[in-house]
């Protein structure tokens, strides 16, 4: 009788590949011939271009997957969002994660308790990062990768902005191809990193202003991991500079732009509004030195709402955004710490979550959109106490 092993080997890869995505890691030890299979980089590139797009929120010092609906709204439906499981690093279940960095399917967390450990959550696999220095709570990390075509994980590194032991900026690199840390000599950001990165092609991004606080010290900060060195670049035109922001936020669309959404608050009229607006790149990162950018939306949302944006994720078709936002107990109007994602579009602001946060301690929501990868992760080195 014939068997799927006694497949021609040039045929396997091709029916494998057609396998959704997270059913591959439970196969790779069924013999040595699929576990190198799912080990090679040209199977995992053909395989990355068959994965679906994942949304995933971290919330509470957990990330979940969740899936949102916003197909209704242009026909005047409300959206939905339901949770689809709950991603748990192996061997982890105590970590309380409190932030998470993305790029190409990897993610760098950050934990409450100081520690960095990279996962894979396709396959399961993690690695601990040893610090060359204490790590702190106030660091900058960014996950990026030096060769976007590359599927392997030495083409990875990490990016940590810290101060050294004199209080004086650093910049620091762990290389996975040496497992290592790296000092930058005379490469610092030498800004306020004033949000959450998004890392997209080889390079990482985000809002910043000068330390020196001026209308036009503000600027989208890029740290490029192929040169290893940072840009500034542009901010829209019409951005508004000199406005106290409750937020400013930085995000990928799709695999090739930028999108930024700022939030302010406002009267009008003796009523208290916050304004959003979006802008996204107009043409692919990559194909210019400086960003070009167009204004795809603008919304005011009323003031029984009021949130203050964390993340958001967009849909530039659509022209809707799905935002999640942190509420902060007030002892004097009796508001409880929440948690919220929310739509927000043209003529569209709708809550499709709301719940109370559990934990005392920090943690802002942040959402996620990623696609599966199979990248291999080796074994981890051991822990080590600094």
């Amino acid at each position: 009788m014939t068997t799927i092993s006694d497949l021609p080997y040039d045929l396997l890869p091709e029916i494998l590949s057609r396998l959704p995505t997270k059913s591959i890691p439970k196969l790779k030890t069924t013999c040595k011939k699929w576990y190198a299979l799912f080990k090679d980089p040209k199977f995992v590139e053909k395989k990355l271009g068959k994965a679906a797009r994942e949304t995933v929120f971290l919330m509470n010092h957990e990330v979940n997957s969740i899936s949102v609906d916003i197909h209704g709204i242009p026909k005047g439906y409300s959206a939905s969002m339901d949770f689809t499981g709950t991603l748990t690093i192996p061997e982890g279940s105590d970590l309380e994660i409190f932030r998470i960095h993305h790029c190409n399917g990897l993610f760098l967390c950050a934990t409450m308790n100081c520690r960095l450990v990279v996962w894979n959550p396709c396959t399961g696999q993690i690695t601990w990062i040893i610090p060359r220095t204490r790590y702190d709570s106030d660091d900058i990390y960014a996950l990026g990768c030096g060769d976007d075509k590359s599927s392997s994980l030495h083409s990875y590194k990490i990016l940590r902005c810290c101060d050294d032991n004199q209080k004086k900026p650093v910049s620091e690199i762990y290389d996975f191809s040496s497992s290592s840390w790296r000092v930058l000599d005379g490469v610092t950001a030498n800004c306020f990193i004033e949000c959450n990165g998004v890392a997209l092609k080889e390079s990482a991004y985000w809002y910043a202003s000068d330390k020196r606080e001026t209308p036009k010290g503000k600027f989208i900060l890029r740290f490029d991991f192929a040169t290893e060195r940072f840009a500034r670049l542009c901010l829209p035109l019409n951005f508004q500079r000199d406005r106290d922001n409750k937020s400013v936020v930085v995000s990928v669309v799709g695999e090739e732009k930028l999108a930024l959404l700022q939030q302010f608050d406002h009267r009008v009229h003796g009523l208290k509004y916050s304004k959003i607006k979006i802008w996204v790149t107009d043409t692919k990162i990559g194909e210019g030195k400086d960003l070009s950018w167009s204004n795809i939306l603008v919304e005011e949302l009323a003031d029984d709402n009021l949130p203050s944006v964390t993340s958001f994720l967009l849909d530039e078709e659509k022209k809707v955004a799905v935002c999640s936002d942190a509420v902060c107990s007030d002892t004097d109007t009796e508001d409880e710490d929440r948690r919220r994602i929310y739509i927000v579009g043209e003529g569209v602001d709708e809550f499709v979550y709301d719940e109370v946060s559990t934990e005392t301690s920090h943690n802002w929501p942040f959402l996620v959109s990623y696609v599966p990868n199979l990248v291999h992760i080796e074994k981890d080195a051991p822990i080590v106490e600094v």
